[in-house]
C-alpha cells in the first residue's frame, strides 16, 4: 500500500498534535460489573473484550540514513525486519545504546533539530565523558534516524467507533491506516490517541507508525537516562459503542459531616449513566441523564476510612451504561499545607521516598506488568513509602499499583531542558521555560499528565511535578496555574530554585548539604521561599557506587523540624544494558560520541533489582520505629510512621540468648521510653539487637542494633619472635605448615585505597589520585631482642609520612605494631592500614563484626555478628568495580582453605577489615564486573578509613568522617597461623 509521509511535522516547531484526541483519564471498559471485578489491575487492559492490545510481533524498517526514507513510500516494495512492540529499538539492534545525562545528541539551537543530514559539530563546556572545558565534538555517523513500523489488524464491523491508544512512543510519532495519514504526536511518555472511525474496512486492515528518533520535543526530554526510542509502551484498540462513555472523573472533598464524592462522566450520546460507589459497608448509586454529553452525581456525608500508605484503604466506583463499565478505585484522603507544614489526613507525614525510571537493562524505557508490580513491591519490602516518578508520567499502572499498596507519589510531568545548561555560555537552566514561544508545548504536556492521572489524584499522588532541571519561569508559570485551576493538590517544582521564582507549593532542592537542610528548619536561609513552606529534597543520597554515605544526618534534621517533609533518594535501580552473557555495560560503553560514563549507574538496586548496600542501608534508615539507648534499662521508642499506634512488635534479642518483646503504643511520630532487662556482657560485648515485626504483614522491617559496652582485650606479653617468622626486604612473612603470609603485599596503599564513585569533587577530579603515585621506602630494618622494627618513609602528593611497624612474639601470635607519624603535608589521609597476601585457595572466610559493607558514615544498618562466608562475599558486585567490601567494629577475622587458618585479632579496640580477591593497585584498570579477576586473597587490617558521602552528586565526606593526622596514629593486632 502507497502512503504519502509528512515530512515536516518532527521538526515543525508550530506543530506539536494533528488530529489527536483531548486528553482523557486512563481508563479500561467492560461489558458489564461482573466482568470488571473478575480482573486485577495489572490484567484489566489485556482482558476486556472493548479492548484489544496490539501489542506483539510489528513489521520494522530501519532507516539508518533518514534521506533515503522516501516521501512516496510503498509498504508492499520494503523489506521488513520484525520487532517486538513494546520495545526500544536500540535494544534490539537497531541503532546502539547512548548514554548521556544533561546534553542533547545535537547542536543547541532551539527548536532546530537535524533533519535528514548529519549531526554537525556541537558544543558544550560540561560532561563526565570530558570534565569542565570548552569543547566542539564531531558526532561521526549521527543521524535522526527513523523507524518504520507497520502491523495488519482485523475488522469485523467497520461502523463502530475505534480509537487507538499509544501509551508511550519516543520521540514522536506519525500514525497512517489504509493508505491515509491519521495523525502526529509528541511528548513520549504522554498518552497519544487517535480516532479510526471510518478510516477502517471490515476485514483486513494496515497501520503504519513513523517514529523519528529527535523531534522539537526532544528539547524538552534532556533527562538523566539512556536515551532510546520505538514505540515502548503498549498499543491499544478501543472499541466504543454510541452508549460508552468518553471520559471519567472523580473528586473527593472532605466536610464536617463526612466526605463528598462527585463522579462525573463525558459520553458519546445523552444516555443514563448509572454511579456507584461501593465497599467497607458503604453501597450507593445513583442514576443520571447525560445532558450535552455530561452527566455527574454527587454523594454527601459518606462515613469512609480514610486512605494512607500505611492503611492504603480503597472504595470502588462505577461507571455504568447500557453498554459498558467501568471499575477505579479510589481513596479519601486529604492533602494541604498549613503555614509551612505537608500534612495528609491532618497528620504531619515524613516521605521516605526513591526516583523511579522506567528502566530495565534487557529492554530500555518498556516495563511490563509484572516488571511495575515487582518495582514497587520492592519499595514496600524496603520500606520506601514514596516515589518521585523521575522526570515523566510513567504507566498508569503503576499509579493504580501504588493505590493498592500504599505508596505516595509525585507526579512528574514529561519536561526536562538540562542541556540549555551545559551547551551554552553563560549557563542557564532558564532559556526555553522562560521563553513565551514554547508556552503552548509546556501547557500540552501539563494538561495530558493531568487529564490522563485525575483520579490518581484522589489516592497516590499527593503532588504534582511540573518536571525536573528545566528553569523558568513564565511557562512554568502557566503550567502552576492550569494545575492550581484543576486541582486543590500542591505543586512542586525543584528547578524553580535557578529562577526567581524559586519554590512553588513546597520549597525543594537537590543534593543539598545537611548544614543547608539544617538552615531551612532553622528558617535561616536566603532564599526566602524555602522558609514559609514545606521542604523537599525531590533528590538527595545520590546512590552511584558504594554509598549513599552520611544519610542519617538527613533524617535527624528531617524528624526534628516540622517543615521538613522528607525526600527521594536518586535513584531506585541502575541503567545498564545487559548482555548475552550477563555482562552489563554502561554510558561509553558502545560508542556513544559523548556520555556520561557510568553515572547512569546509581541506583540503590542493581539491574536485576538485587540490593545493594544502599538499598539495605536506606532500608534501615527509613524504618519505622528507632529504638535508642537512655540509661541501665531505659530505651526511648520513636514511631516514625505517621498513623500506626502498637502495629510494630519489638523484640529485643541480647548477645547472651536473652529476650524481651513489647509492642509498644507509641503514637506517631512520637517517642516514650520503654524499660527493658539488661542482659549479660559476652567477652566483653553487650550489645541488644531490635528486631521489628509489622504484626498487619508479619514481615520484620528492620534490625537495630544498639552495643552499650565493646571491651577489646590489651596487648598481651610479649616474647621473641619464632623461628617461622622473619622480616625479608622490610616485609612481615609468616611460614607454617607450608603456608605462607607476606604483609605489604599491595604496595602503595598504607594509606591509599582504590577510589569509589563518590571519591570525586565538584570539578570531576578524583580525590584519590593524590595517593596513587604514592612511594613507600623501606628506611630501616632491625632485629630487636623479641622480634624487628622496620621504618617505612611514605611520599605522595599530599604530604610525607613515616610508619614505624614492630613485630613481637606473644603466646597468640605475633604482635604488629604500627605507628603512622605526620612529617610534612596534609592530616587528612583516606586510610591507614596493612594487607597481607596469602594464595587463592584461602577462601572460607570467619570474622566478627558488622555483618556487611559498612564504613565509618554508612555502618548501622548491619549489626556486629559472627559472619562466615566465602571471600567474593567481602566484595560487592557493582557494575564498576572500586573499593567496597569493607567491615567495621571487627575483633577477629579469619581465612581459611580448610586445613589452616590464618588468624587475626584485635587488640585494645576493634579494626576495620577488608578482605579482597585482588589488590587495590589492580581495582584502578577494572571498569566492569567481567574485568575482577582473582589474583590471590588479600587481606587488610585497618586502623581507620574514611567515609563514603555522597560527592559524585552531592556533598563529599563530612568532616566528622574524615582521619585528620594531628598526631601519630597507631594500629595493634595479632596475627596467627593454626590448624582449622
Amino acid at each position: 500500500m502507497k502512503y504519502r509521509l509528512n515530512t515536516t511535522n518532527y521538526h515543525d516547531f508550530a506543530t506539536f498534535a494533528v488530529n489527536k484526541l483531548p486528553a482523557r483519564s486512563y481508563f479500561i471498559p467492560y461489558p458489564g460489573r461482573a466482568a470488571a471485578d473478575a480482573v486485577a489491575p495489572k490484567q484489566k487492559r489485556y482482558a476486556s473484550p472493548k479492548v484489544q492490545c496490539l501489542n506483539g510481533e510489528w513489521d520494522f524498517k530501519f532507516y539508518p540514513r533518514p534521506a533515503e526514507l522516501p516521501v512516496e513510500l510503498d509498504t508492499d516494495a520494503v523489506h521488513f525486519d520484525k520487532l517486538d512492540v513494546p520495545s526500544c529499538w536500540q535494544f534490539r539492534g537497531y541503532d546502539k545504546p547512548f548514554y548521556v545525562n544533561i546534553r542533547y545528541q545535537f547542536p543547541y539551537k532551539p527548536p532546530v533539530i537535524p533533519t535528514t543530514g548529519k549531526v554537525s559539530r556541537t558544543f558544550s563546556w560540561l560532561g563526565c565523558d570530558t570534565g569542565i572545558r570548552l569543547q566542539w565534538k564531531v558526532p561521526g555517523e549521527e543521524y535522526n534516524f527513523v523507524g518504520v513500523y507497520r502491523r495488519f489488524i482485523e475488522i469485523d464491523d467497520a461502523d463502530k467507533r475505534r480509537i487507538v491508544s499509544f501509551l508511550g512512543v519516543a520521540s514522536c510519532m506519525d500514525l497512517y491506516v489504509n493508505g491515509f495519514f491519521i495523525g502526529y504526536s509528541e511528548g513520549a511518555h504522554n498518552t497519544a490517541e487517535f480516532d479510526l472511525t471510518g478510516k477502517l474496512k471490515s476485514g483486513h486492515n494496515e497501520l503504519v507508525v513513523v517514529v523519528h528518533r529527535w523531534c522539537n520535543g526532544t528539547y524538552l526530554e534532556d533527562q538523566d537516562m539512556f536515551r532510546n526510542n520505538g514505540i515502548f509502551r503498549d498499543v491499544l484498540l478501543r472499541t466504543e459503542e454510541p452508549t460508552d462513555l468518553w471520559d471519567i472523573d472523580a473528586k473527593t472533598e472532605k466536610k464536617p459531616d463526612g466526605y463528598t464524592l462527585t463522579l462525573s462522566a463525558q459520553t458519546l450520546s445523552d444516555i443514563d449513566v448509572a454511579f456507584t460507589v461501593k465497599g467497607h459497608g458503604l453501597e450507593q448509586t445513583a442514576t443520571v441523564t447525560a445532558e450535552n454529553g455530561t452527566a455527574q452525581a454527587v454523594f454527601a456525608g459518606l462515613d469512609v476510612t480514610e486512605w494512607n500508605a500505611e492503611v492504603p484503604t480503597l472504595y470502588n466506583i462505577y461507571y455504568e451504561t447500557a453498554t459498558s463499565c467501568v471499575k477505579e478505585k479510589i481513596g479519601f484522603r486529604t492533602v494541604e499545607i498549613k503555614q509551612d507544614v505537608f500534612l495528609l489526613n491532618g497528620r504531619k507525614i515524613k516521605l521516605k521516598g526513591v526516583n523511579h525510571h522506567d528502566t530495565d537493562a534487557a529492554n530500555g524505557y518498556t516495563m511490563s506488568p509484572d516488571d511495575i508490580e515487582r518495582d514497587m513491591l520492592v519499595c514496600k519490602r524496603f520500606n520506601i513509602d514514596t516515589v518521585r516518578t523521575s522526570h515523566y508520567p510513567p504507566d498508569p499502572l503503576l499509579l493504580e499499583l501504588a493505590d493498592e499498596l500504599g505508596i505516595y507519589i509525585v507526579d512528574e510531568n514529561d519536561l526536562e531542558t538540562h542541556g540549555t545548561f551545559a551547551m551554552q555560555l553563560p549557563p542557564t537552566y532558564n532559556s526555553i521555560s522562560n521563553d513565551p514561544k514554547w508556552e503552548s508545548h509546556y501547557m500540552d504536556r501539563i494538561m495530558r499528565l493531568y487529564q490522563r492521572d485525575k483520579i490518581r489524584g484522589n489516592t497516590s499522588v499527593i503532588m504534582w511535578s511540573l518536571g525536573n532541571e528545566a528553569g523558568g519561569y513564565h511557562n512554568t508559570d502557566a503550567m502552576y496555574d492550569y494545575l492550581k485551576q484543576h486541582s486543590p493538590l500542591p505543586v512542586h517544582y525543584e528547578s524553580a530554585i535557578h529562577c526567581k521564582r524559586q519554590a512553588y507549593d513546597v520549597g525543594s532542592e537537590m543534593y543539598p548539604s545537611v548544614k543547608m537542610v539544617h538552615n531551612v528548619g532553622e528558617k535561616r536561609r536566603k532564599q526566602a521561599r524555602l522558609n514559609d513552606r514545606p521542604y523537599f529534597m525531590c533528590e538527595y543520597a545520590h546512590a552511584m557506587g558504594v554509598g549513599p554515605g552520611n544519610t542519617e544526618a538527613y533524617w535527624q534534621e528531617i524528624y526534628n523540624y516540622d517543615n521538613l517533609m522528607g525526600g527521594c533518594v536518586w535513584e531506585m535501580v541502575d541503567h545498564a544494558v545487559l548482555h548475552t552473557d550477563g555482562s552489563y555495560t554502561y554510558g561509553g560503553d558502545h560508542g556513544e560520541w559523548e556520555h556520561d560514563r557510568n553515572f547512569c549507574v546509581d541506583g540503590l538496586f542493581y539491574p536485576d533489582r538485587s540490593p545493594s548496600t544502599g538499598a539495605k542501608l536506606m532500608r534501615f534508615i527509613y524504618r519505622p520505629i528507632r529504638v535508642a539507648h537512655v540509661s541501665g534499662g531505659q530505651f526511648e521508642v520513636f514511631n516514625t510512621t505517621a498513623f500506626s499506634t502498637g502495629r510494630y512488635r519489638l523484640a529485643f534479642r541480647w548477645n547472651d540468648g536473652s529476650k524481651t518483646i513489647l509492642t509498644p503504643q507509641t503514637a506517631p511520630l512520637m517517642k516514650e521510653t520503654v524499660t527493658v532487662p539488661l542482659g549479660r556482657a559476652v567477652d566483653g560485648l553487650l550489645a541488644v539487637i531490635v528486631e521489628t515485626t509489622d504484626t498487619v504483614t508479619g514481615q520484620i522491617v528492620s534490625e537495630e542494633q544498639l552495643v552499650l559496652a565493646q571491651e577489646v582485650a590489651a596487648a598481651p606479653a610479649v616474647k621473641p619472635l619464632p623461628g617461622d617468622v622473619a622480616v625479608e626486604k622490610g616485609r612481615l612473612v609468616c611460614r607454617k605448615s607450608g603456608v605462607v603470609v607476606v604483609a605489604g603485599a599491595d604496595e602503595g596503599t598504607l594509606l591509599y585505597r582504590a577510589p569509589t564513585d563518590n571519591d570525586v569533587d565538584a570539578m570531576f577530579h578524583n580525590l584519590m589520585v593524590l595517593y596513587t603515585r604514592q612511594t613507600e621506602e623501606t628506611v630501616s630494618t632491625q632485629q630487636t631482642a623479641d622480634g624487628w622494627q622496620v621504618v617505612t618513609k611514605i611520599t605522595n602528593k599530599r604530604g610525607h609520612y613515616m610508619v614505624t611497624d614492630t613485630y613481637k612474639g606473644t603466646d597468640s601470635g605475633v604482635l604488629v605494631t604500627s605507628v603512622l607519624h605526620r612529617v610534612s603535608g596534609s592530616q587528612e589521609i583516606p586510610r591507614f592500614g596493612k594487607t597481607f597476601r596469602l594464595d587463592e585457595v584461602f577462601d572460607a572466610v570467619h570474622y566478627v563484626g558488622r555483618s556487611g559493607e559498612s564504613y565509618c558514615d554508612m555502618k548501622d544498618q548491619f549489626p556486629i555478628r559472627a559472619v562466615d562466608c566465602t571471600v567474593a562475599d567481602m566484595t560487592e558486585p557493582n557494575l564498576r568495580p572500586q573499593e567496597s567490601g569493607n567491615r567495621m567494629d571487627c575483633t577477629v577475622a579469619s581465612v581459611s582453605d580448610g586445613k589452616t587458618c590464618v588468624v587475626f585479632e584485635a587488640v585494645g579496640r576493634p579494626f576495620e577489615l577488608g578482605i579482597k580477591p585482588y589488590t587495590d593497585r589492580a581495582l584502578l584498570s577494572m571498569k566492569h564486573r567481567r574485568d575482577e579477576a582473582r589474583t590471590g586473597t588479600y587481606v587488610t587490617i585497618q586502623a581507620f578509613q574514611q567515609g563514603i558521602g555522597t560527592g559524585a552528586c552531592g556533598p563529599g565526606v563530612m568532616p566528622e568522617f574524615k582521619y585528620h593526622l594531628k598526631e601519630d596514629c597507631t594500629l595493634q593486632f595479632l596475627i596467627r597461623i593454626e590448624e582449622a
